[in-house]
């Protein structure tokens, strides 16, 4: 099952996902680009999700190629995979991003994460932001914002569920099941 959850910058998103991912599973792993502690214990992450921070060492694609993998299929439907935020790790991506060699690699990160998304066998939350470009975007903008449409549009079609949270209020957008 995949769950969506969008909205803008600060809008409650995190909290959200964390609340709802409590109720929907019993165990799970937190999956986060922010190495901020004091941001995690303000949220106060359940004690029951496990938290793995990415990072270069641990890429996204990466951390979750390797739990849907190991895990039990057994016990795939009660655990959660909550990733905190897809915005966040592209964003740390493109901040080694020097050329269009640098680029390439980071498109193949993002084609390779499609990859394991569309793959994931359990309950996985993925929490992003709503993208919105400036008038003169640099090179590495307008691939960050296309990379970003794109990620969140396969998001969107493949969810069995979609939440945008608009100044802390969840509105489920996947009740409409208006599709194209």
């Amino acid at each position: 099952m995949l769950i969506m959850v969008t909205g803008g910058v600060s809008s409650g998103k995190t909290r959200f996902a964390l609340s709802y991912a409590s109720r929907l599973a019993r165990e799970g792993v937190y999956v986060t680009a922010t190495d901020n502690q004091d941001r995690l214990d303000e949220l106060r992450t359940p004690a029951r999700l496990r938290t793995i921070h990415i990072n270069a060492e641990h890429s996204l694609p990466d951390v979750l190629d390797h739990i849907n993998r190991e895990s039990n299929l057994f016990i795939a439907e009660r655990r959660i995979v909550v990733v905190d935020s897809l915005t966040a790790w592209l964003a740390g991506e493109m901040e080694s991003c020097w050329n269009t060699a640098d680029r390439m690699k980071i498109k193949a990160k993002v084609d390779m994460l499609k990859e394991v998304i569309v793959s994931y066998q359990g309950l996985l939350l993925i929490v992003t932001n709503e993208m919105h470009g400036s008038f003169h975007p640099s090179e590495d903008e307008k691939c960050f914002v296309s990379w970003m449409a794109e990620m969140n549009h396969l998001i969107a079609s493949r969810s069995d569920q979609a939440f945008m949270l608009i100044s802390g209020i969840a509105a489920d957008i996947s009740k409409g099941q208006i599709r194209y």
